[in-house]
């Protein structure tokens, strides 16, 4: 029993990891075909430069932003997954049945409820940035300017 709660754990995490890089992948790929980024040869063919430096340092600050959040959510599974690992040998010293099985469904429950509070964190964030960079490129649309 406990050999599936760590094995459904970590599937479910892989599973997080995979869909957090193929939406990472995904956005990346959008961003080169939104409407008023403009290409770096247009830019300096009319002398902007200062409007990409700053368009340049936006777009850092975002992805740093990103970046810190996205460390500190691996840092808080890193936190949550010590505990599975304490917890699950709890589980092993349960006395009787009833105890055991009780010990594992709490296990499980706390499992999938950080993996569910760590996506929603990580989802919460990434639309976060998103909207920065949306907001930053429909200014330019709208004013001509990056």
């Amino acid at each position: 029993m406990f050999d599936q709660v760590v094995d459904q754990f970590r599937k479910a995490t892989d599973s997080t990891i995979q869909f957090q890089q193929e939406m990472f992948r995904q956005w990346t790929q959008q961003w080169g075909q939104l409407p008023g980024v403009p290409t770096p040869g247009s830019l300096l063919a009319h002398g902007v430069t200062d409007q990409i430096s700053t368009f340049q340092k936006k777009w850092a600050e975002t992805i740093t932003d990103l970046l810190n959040k996205h460390r500190e959510t691996l840092d808080a599974q890193y936190r949550a997954g010590i505990r599975t690992i304490e917890d699950a040998f709890r589980v092993a010293e349960a006395k009787d049945p009833a105890q055991f099985r009780k010990l594992t469904e709490e296990l499980w429950r706390q499992s999938f409820e950080c993996l569910k509070t760590s996506v929603e964190s990580q989802m919460r964030d990434f639309q976060a940035a998103a909207e920065k960079v949306i907001e930053a490129t429909s200014k330019s649309v709208t004013t001509g300017r990056i």
